[in-house]
């Protein structure tokens, strides 16, 4: 499942805006990815915990992996000097000219 599925979902993911909205969406997919592998239907009632306890897992992995993406990013971004970095910032010099641009 790493290989197949997280790598190609994964692409990016430094970049994306988590909203309450998108963490929830990610976490029911990676659930519905694991009811999958254990072939557990919508019809049987499994609880989420149980899910995981099958799987062998705690808690859903795939927003903490997501997360720690992003923060690993934002330290490349703040250790080197990029146009990324002065974006972040909001520190772009310089100054436009006046009126209407042609």
């Amino acid at each position: 499942m790493k290989c197949f599925v997280w790598s190609p979902f994964l692409y990016a993911s430094e970049t994306w805006t988590l909203n309450k909205n998108t963490e929830k969406r990610i976490e029911a997919m990676e659930m519905w990815i694991y009811r999958r592998m254990q072939r557990i239907s919508w019809k049987e009632k499994v609880t989420n915990k149980k899910v995981l306890e099958s799987v062998g897992l705690q808690r859903p992995e795939l927003l903490l992996t997501i997360q720690r993406r992003k923060m690993k990013y934002y330290g490349h971004l703040r250790r080197h000097d990029s146009i990324q970095k002065r974006i972040l910032e909001g520190k772009i010099g310089g100054r436009r000219s006046r009126g209407r641009r042609r």
